[in-house]
Parts: structure tokens; sequence; C-alpha cells
């Protein structure tokens, strides 16, 4: 037989226990009061006395009603005491609740309830807090990845000018164009940093009520972008098409943000592409839903780095990355911008034959 939910819960059990604990009382008392009257009652020895009768029922009345205020007050204790008892032993998962959220901090997250028992709201309770210890262990550990791949970012440049610096001092006999070198490098040092700030700023929580929001054309959005990415496909070799768009495709958000999502991916299309390569870029309305896409004849993407390429910091190929002035950002960064959108990106690669890349955004109706 199935039981149903609501006699799984908490609440129901202790209705069954209160009510059970106040029927015993309830019958101790019943019993206990009968049993007194029948001692206590009028005998036989005055059955033709009337005035004997009337006075031994006026007492008994009496002693009726200060029993039946005893029983109550007694009632009243043993049934505040066995409710007490009862509570404290169905929430004392509560207790252990309470008793390592106290000792948690952020060193020691690793602890658990681990609480067995009935299908109820404390086993309910119990694995919700475990789950969010979960995910708070989960987002410290992330916490402080972040930090120590910031600062490797950060360390770069900065130890590129101070190498260069320290150089210019230790040269004797620095000219005018050593001087104007260091100021060179410097100036790429600190655009670096500057850039690597503005990604950390764009992916922080809450960065998104700065967005300016409007209707945007993503038609004449990709017109933009494939212009001004024209130049640096022709000094890379790599041919880049914007196939037409015939029909109108129209999106709520911001126009700077979304023209950086897909500078974004056609700007590493363009980098991980091959010399004579081709990227695509097209866009297409899929029912309620815009899908822009950016196709590239590329190194490709290995299955394992899929699964991590929007992950921050991440980079397939570390060592080309980091010499390119990448940041392991760009990926990471169209994917927040998307998804403050109430968008998708998705990416599909074969290794050594391209990659594809789709954001799918909701379609603004001017209606």
């Amino acid at each position: 037989m199935r039981v149903p939910a609501f006699a799984k819960t908490i609440r129901f059990r202790l209705t069954l226990w209160y009510a059970a604990l106040l029927l015993l009382f309830i019958i101790l008392f019943i019993v206990g009061l009968n049993l007194t009257m029948e001692h206590f009652g009028p005998s036989g020895r005055f059955p033709h006395n009337p005035e004997i009768v009337r006075q031994i029922r006026i007492e008994n009345q009496e002693l009726l009603r200060n029993y039946s205020l005893i029983g109550l007050a007694g009632l009243v204790l043993f049934g505040a005491g066995g409710g007490y008892f009862l509570s404290r032993r169905m929430l004392k998962p509560v207790d252990r609740v309470s008793s390592l959220a106290s000792r948690i901090s952020s060193t020691n997250l690793k602890e658990r309830i681990n609480y067995q028992g009935p299908d109820d709201e404390m086993t309910r309770l119990a694995n919700t807090f475990d789950d969010m210890l979960g995910r708070l262990e989960s987002a410290f550990e992330s916490q402080k990845q972040f930090i120590q791949d910031a600062s490797h970012e950060l360390r770069t440049p900065i130890a590129i000018a101070q190498t260069n610096i320290e150089v210019a001092e230790m040269e004797g006999k620095a000219t005018a164009r050593d001087y104007k070198r260091l100021m060179e490098v410097l100036k790429m040092s600190l655009e670096r940093m500057n850039r690597l700030s503005d990604n950390l700023l764009l992916l922080s929580e809450g960065d998104q009520s700065q967005m300016k929001w409007s209707v945007v054309d993503m038609a004449a959005l990709l017109d933009e972008v494939a212009a001004e990415a024209g130049a640096k496909a022709t000094g890379a070799s790599v041919n880049l098409e914007l196939e037409p768009i015939l029909e109108e495709m129209l999106v709520m958000g911001d126009a700077l943000r979304l023209k950086q999502a897909l500078i974004n991916l056609v700007d590493n299309a363009i980098k991980y592409n091959q010399t004579g390569g081709t990227v695509k870029i097209s866009a297409r309305a899929e029912g309620s839903q815009l899908v822009l896409q950016v196709q590239d004849s590329g190194i490709g993407i290995s299955a394992a780095d899929q699964q991590r390429i929007f992950d921050r910091f991440y980079r397939v190929d570390k060592s080309r990355s980091r010499s390119q002035g990448g940041s392991g950002l760009g990926l990471a960064i169209v994917k927040k911008i998307v998804e403050d959108h109430s968008g998708t990106i998705s990416v599909e690669s074969t290794p050594g034959q391209g990659s594809t890349f789709r954001m799918s955004l909701p379609r603004h109706s001017p209606a």
C-alpha cells in the first residue's frame, strides 16, 4: 500500500503523537475521576434522609470541581512536557544543522550532516544544507583559482615592464632610442593590464545593471563586425565571409556588449585559423530565437577542451595564447554577455577541421 505524501511529514507525525498523548491523558483523567467518585460517593446508609444525601451531593460536586481543576492542570503540564520531549526528539536534526553551521568557515567546507531518516522535512532540510555546502565549497575553490589565475596574468606584464626598466638602469649609455623602446614596452604592458582589468570587471557579478538596453538590429551589427574584422583577416591571409541576411533580426539588448561578444568570436576564428582558411558569419531565425553563427576552418578544438573553453582563464593552447597576448577570458566574456541577454552559446568542433560557435538570443517582436 502506497503511503500518502502528507503522511510522511513531521507535521503529520507530530499531530499523531500529540493526539495519542492527549487521548492517553484524558483516559487516565476520566478513569481516575470515576474511581475517586466511587470512593467518595454517597452510600446507602441514608436512604430516607434527603438532607444528608443533598449535603453529600454538594460535597461531591465541590470535590469533582477540585479534582477536575487539578486534573486539567496536570493534563496541561504533562501535555507540555510530552510535547517538548517529542519536539526535541524530532527536531534534533535542526540542532545538528545549527551546530554544523556554527563550525563552518571558508577553510572548513567539507563537513556534511549526512542525515539518515524518513523522507520528511528534516531529511530535505539536511540534504538542502549539504547541497548548499557543496555549492559553497565549489564557489570558494573557483574563487581561489580565479584569484590565482588573475594574479598570474597580471604578473606577466608587470614582470616584463620591471625587467625592461632594470635593463635600462644598468645600461650606462642608454640612448633616446632605448628610452623610446622602453616607453613602448611599458605602454604595451599597461594596456594589457588595463584590458585584463576591464575584462575582469565585465565578468564581475552585478555588472548586468550597467547595460544600456535598446532594440538592436543584428543584421547591421554583423555588418559592422565584418567590416572591423576585415583588415585583421586580410593580414592573417584568412577569407572573411558574411552571408546575406534577408529578414529582420531584432533583439533587445546592449549593442556594445553584443558587438564585443561577436568580435571576440570572429577574432578567435581568425587567430586560430590557417593560411588561406575561411571564416563564415551567418544569422538565421528559428522560431522565437535568433541564431548567430561563426564558422571557421581552423585548428579545431578537442572534445575534452570543448567542455572548458568557456571557463575563465582556460586556454586550449596555453603557450600560443599567451604569446599572442590572450588572457583566456575572451570566450568567458562571450558566455557572460550571451547569458546576460537570456541566450545560450554552444560550440561544435573537430580537431584539424575547424569550429562552429552558435549564439542563440531571444528574438524581439516590434509589436
